[in-house]
C-alpha cells in the first residue's frame, strides 16, 4: 500500500514495522561514542594471523553441513546450535575469561551461540562478530529437507570459530570484550540478532563496533572482497578496508550494495550500531 519495502526483517506487529521504516528513512541514531581506528597492533595481530588454519574452517564447514538442513524450528537445526556450543565449549575450555552460553529465544527452540571473550578494561565497550546458524530452502522446512548451506551461513561461523580457537589457543586477552554470535533464525526475517540487539539496546551495552560475516567462502566476482555500504557505517568500512590492506596485502576490496537488510547487521544497524559487512561477491 505504501510502495515501500520495509526491508528483510520480521516484524511482530504492524506498528513495529511502520517504525522500522521510520528509522530507515532518518538514518540511524546516534550511538555510542566512536573507538579510534589507529591501526596499531600488529605485533599481536600478525602471529595471530599466521595461526589460522585453512583446514579448521572447512572441518567445521563440513561439520554444520553434516546436518540435513539448520532451518530455525526444525530438530537439527536446534540440534545444530548444540553441536556448535559444545564445539565452542572444547574450544574454550582452558580459558577462564571466555565464556560460552546458548541464548534462548522467546518464540522457537533454536538457540543462538554466544562466546564472550572478556575484555581487561573496565569500561564495558564491547565489540560483536556475528554469523547465522540456520538455513533454508524455499521448497520445504521438514526435518529431512536438505539445505546443508555450506556457504550461507556455515562459511561465515566457521570463521568465527577459527578465530575463537586462536584466540583461545594463544591466550590472548583483548581490551575491549569481543562477542563472537552464531544467531537463530536468520533466514525468516533476522529475528534472532533482532531480539539480541534489542536487549543489548534497552540494556545500555556500550557496543562500539559489529562485523557480519555472511557468506565468505566462494568467490563469485572479480574482486576477493566486497563492503556493503547500505545499513552500515561509512567510518567503520573504512576501517575495515585498512586493516585489510595492512594485514591482507593480496586481498582485492570493492564496495556494493545489498539493496535491503540482508543479514544480522541490519539488526544492529536498526538499533544505532555501527555495522559492517564484508561479503564475498
Amino acid at each position: 500500500e505504501l510502495r515501500h519495502c520495509g526491508g528483510f526483517m520480521y516484524h511482530i506487529t504492524e506498528a513495529d514495522g511502520h517504525l522500522s521504516m521510520e528509522r530507515a528513512a532518518g538514518g540511524t541514531s546516534a550511538g555510542p561514542a566512536r573507538p579510534g581506528y589507529a591501526i596499531t597492533n600488529q605485533a599481536i595481530v600478525g602471529p595471530l594471523l599466521e595461526q589460522m588454519q585453512e583446514k579448521n574452517i572447512a572441518d567445521t564447514i563440513e561439520g554444520l553441513t553434516g546436518f540435513a538442513n539448520r532451518y530455525y524450528s526444525s530438530a537439527p537445526g536446534i540440534e545444530s546450535s548444540n553441536w556448535l556450543k559444545r564445539k565452542w565449549i572444547e574450544l574454550a575450555a582452558s580459558r577462564d575469561h571466555i565464556s560460552i552460553e546458548p541464548y534462548a529465544h522467546a518464540r522457537y527452540d533454536q538457540r543462538s551461540v554466544i562466546a564472550t571473550i572478556a575484555g581487561t578494561d573496565k569500561s564495558a565497550e564491547v565489540v560483536v562478530m556475528g554469523a547465522h546458524l540456520d538455513t533454508i530452502n524455499l521448497l520445504g522446512t521438514k526435518d529431512t529437507t536438505k539445505a546443508p548451506g555450506a556457504d550461507d551461513d556455515a562459511s561465515g561461523v566457521a570463521g568465527l570459530t577459527e578465530v575463537l580457537r586462536v584466540l583461545a589457543a594463544s591466550g590472548y586477552k583483548p581490551r575491549r570484550t569481543i562477542r563472537l554470535i552464531a544467531y537463530a533464525a536468520e533466514e525468516v526475517g533476522l529475528r534472532g540478532s533482532q531480539e539480541i540487539a534489542r536487549e543489548y539496546k534497552k540494556n545500555a551495552v556500550n557496543v562500539v563496533g559489529v562485523l557480519q560475516l555472511d557468506m565468505t567462502n566462494f568467490k563469485g566476482s572479480a574482486k576477493d572482497i566486497y563492503i556493503f555500504t547500505d545499513y552500515t557505517d561509512e567510518g567503520q568500512n573504512g576501517f575495515l578496508e585498512n586493516l585489510l590492506k595492512v594485514y591482507l596485502t593480496t586481498v582485492t576490496v570493492g564496495y556494493e550494495k545489498c539493496g535491503y537488510g540482508c543479514s544480522d547487521h541490519a539488526s544492529w544497524s536498526a538499533q544505532g550500531y555501527a555495522t559492517s559487512m564484508p561479503f564475498e561477491a
